[in-house]
């Protein structure tokens, strides 16, 4: 089965970020229109109750709702005309109609309304089956052929009274009351702005703790991804390095050992520079074969007391000659380290990989240093092996831990995955750092573990 080639593959968090806007969005908004909403009803029907209770009780006790009938209306008129004018008279009160139970206007402080009727007109029309009706609005959005003032009003509400005859079992009228009500109105305000910041701020905190959560639940099923495909990949390696093992070890032993008789019984120079190529090449694939078990064999690891200054000083020495033949310089710089549970020969080994790399990269020689230290503030030792070699080019630098990935003329590319595998196994961390043509530095940081 081949990797990468999944084009049905899920980004969770891209995903999860656009929707989840969108989402929190939509219900925020929605949220915050019914809460105001919600609270504009409430605040304007309770200041629509208090009017109710006045007007219905004084309109009671002088029996108004004689006043409703034709044959009364004229003989009551002086009577309620003077406690209509003083229902007008009211703070904040601009306007009062009374309307009969046909719809028409019997009286109105602004005379050019009487006698009018204005439909449709569904608050009216809930007033006359005995409900109480009220509704908001501003001057310069007329919403019904009665909303007509003389001088423009940030805010008004409109209440419809129901008027009951004597024995409450019939509706006889409505009086409509227009307020101003600006300390009503202003804290409505207030009350809907707050309602609107808190849901933007409860919204964008939502977004940015949800955001949070599955940006860290996908890098962790991306790292679970990587190391199973990782896993599978080994195994498959492990499965293919021990064929090759099993098939070309036997051969190639079989060559080098007739290319070394070669090499002693003739004595032509053609005889021994080609023996001699043979054993060379048939060393390199040796030491080819050797690193894909290395890399591919599920090892053990067996953590015992080190010390990584040693380690580094052990790794040295047995590349010792490959530096000298190759002129490098070594400089070194190393803590006397604290004693540490380690894998010996696996770290060694990691190390060696990293000198060789560096050697790799200046076959003409060049400097290579060596430091370790203790990091006191996060309990972690660190080794740095840095080079003046050729350099890594910067859209390379993100694949040269992956396996098989070479940018050496000879190498399986096994080496830095390889020594990734081992310090993952310590708990510890690599890190590349490069520039074209001026070198590389490699940092490994591995957690102390006493």
């Amino acid at each position: 089965m081949e990797q990468g080639t999944d084009t049905t593959h899920f980004n969770l968090t891209r995903w999860f970020s656009l929707l989840s806007f969108i989402s929190i969005s939509l219900i925020t908004a929605v949220s915050a229109f019914l809460l105001s909403q919600f609270l504009t009803d409430n605040i304007l029907k309770r200041d629509a109750n208090l009017a109710m209770e006045f007007v219905q009780s004084n309109l009671h006790s002088v029996n108004a709702s004689a006043y409703f009938e034709s044959e009364s209306r004229e003989k009551n008129k002086a009577l309620l005309e003077p406690f209509f004018e003083r229902i007008v008279a009211m703070p904040e009160v601009v306007r009062s109609n009374v309307y009969n139970h046909e719809g028409e206007i019997l009286w109105s402080n602004d005379a050019r309304f009487i006698g009018h009727r204005f439909s449709p007109n569904p608050h009216l029309d809930m007033a006359l089956t005995g409900e109480l009706a009220v509704s908001s609005g501003t001057a310069g959005k007329p919403g019904k052929g009665e909303h007509i003032f003389d001088e423009e009003v940030a805010f008004f509400s409109e209440i419809y009274i129901p008027i009951w005859n004597e024995s409450n079992d019939k509706v006889m009228g409505v009086v409509e009351v227009y307020k101003t009500p600006l300390t009503l109105f202003h804290a409505i305000k207030r009350g809907n702005l707050l309602i609107g910041l808190n849901g933007i701020f409860g919204g964008i905190f939502l977004y940015i703790s949800l955001f949070w959560i599955v940006r860290r639940a996908g890098l962790l099923i991306q790292n679970q991804q990587a190391r199973l495909v990782s896993a599978e990949t080994m195994a498959a390696i492990g499965l293919m390095s021990s064929a090759v093992a099993h098939g070309i070890r036997n051969p190639l032993a079989s060559i080098r050992s007739s290319a070394e008789v070669a090499l002693e019984e003739h004595q032509l120079i053609s005889y021994k520079s080609a023996s001699t190529e043979i054993i060379e090449q048939a060393d390199r694939l040796e030491d080819w074969i050797r690193e894909l078990l290395t890399y591919a064999r599920p090892t053990q690891t067996k953590f015992s007391l080190a010390k990584i200054d040693d380690m580094i000083r052990l790794a040295l020495a047995s590349l010792e000659h490959e530096i000298n033949d190759q002129k490098i310089t070594l400089t070194l710089d190393l803590e006397d380290s604290p004693q540490m549970l380690l894998d010996e020969p696996l770290l060694t080994h990691a190390i060696m990989n990293l000198v060789n790399n560096a050697m790799d990269a200046m076959p003409d020689g060049g400097l290579i240093s060596i430091q370790s230290r203790t990091i006191q503030k996060s309990n972690l030792m660190e080794i740095i092996v840095k080079d003046t070699g050729s350099g890594i080019a910067a859209e390379k630098l993100d694949q040269v831990l992956k396996p098989f990935f070479t940018i050496k003329s000879k190498g399986l590319g096994v080496g830095l995955s390889l020594t990734q595998h081992i310090v993952e196994r310590h708990g510890g961390t690599i890190h590349l750092a490069s520039q074209e043509g001026k070198g590389t530095t490699v940092t490994l940081q591995i957690p102390i573990q006493r």
